[in-house]
C-alpha cells in the first residue's frame, strides 16, 4: 500500500503499472507472514488453550438438550459425539485463525514479533502459566472491592442527605 502511494506521487506510468501487478500478490506473502506471526503469538501466549475443550462443552450441551426429551438415546449420542468432534475441531482451528486476524489488523509485523518473543521469554512463560489464578484473584479482590465501594457510596450518600434534612 505504501509502495502504491509512493508510485503515485512519482507519477511514472511503468510504476503504476508494476505496482498494479505486483502489489497484491507482496500483499499477500506479507498478510500471510502477518497472519502467521499472529497465530504463533496466540499459541504462545496461551490465548489458544483457552478455545481446548470447548467442542466437548457445545457437543454434550446438545446431547443433554436431546437427552432431556429422549432419555434412551443416550449411549447412541455418546457415539454420534465422537464421530462427530473431528469435524467441529476443525472450526476450532478455524477460530484461532480468525483470532490471529484480529492480532494482525491491530499490532505490527514488528509488534507482533515482539510480543511473540516476550511469550517465549522465561518471564511470558511464566506469566501463561500463572495468569488463569493470576486472573481469577483479580476478579475476586474486584468483586469484593466493588460490593465495598457500592455499599460506602450509599452509606456516605444516606449521611449527606441526613445533614441536608432528608432521611433516606
Amino acid at each position: 500500500m505504501t509502495f502504491r502511494i509512493a508510485l503515485r506521487r512519482i507519477g511514472a506510468a511503468a510504476g503504476l503499472a508494476l505496482a498494479v501487478s505486483a502489489a497484491p500478490a507482496w500483499a499477500d506473502e506479507t498478510q500471510e507472514a502477518k497472519l502467521k506471526t499472529a497465530r504463533e503469538v496466540i499459541d504462545v501466549s496461551g490465548a489458544a488453550e483457552t478455545f481446548d475443550g470447548i467442542i466437548p462443552i457445545f457437543l454434550d450441551e446438545a446431547k443433554r438438550t436431546f437427552v432431556r426429551t429422549r432419555p434412551e438415546l443416550s449411549k447412541d449420542f455418546d457415539e454420534v459425539i465422537k464421530t462427530l468432534q473431528p469435524e467441529f475441531e476443525a472450526r476450532r482451528e478455524q477460530l484461532l485463525n480468525d483470532v490471529a486476524t484480529v492480532y494482525a489488523e491491530r499490532f505490527s509485523d514488528q509488534e507482533l514479533t515482539d510480543i511473540k518473543t516476550f511469550y517465549m521469554t522465561p518471564s511470558g512463560k511464566k506469566l501463561v502459566q500463572i495468569l488463569p489464578a493470576v486472573l481469577q484473584a483479580s476478579y475476586e479482590k474486584t468483586n469484593a472491592w466493588s460490593r465495598q465501594m457500592s455499599q460506602d457510596v450509599v452509606s456516605r450518600m444516606r449521611q449527606e442527605m441526613k445533614k441536608r434534612g432528608h432521611d433516606i
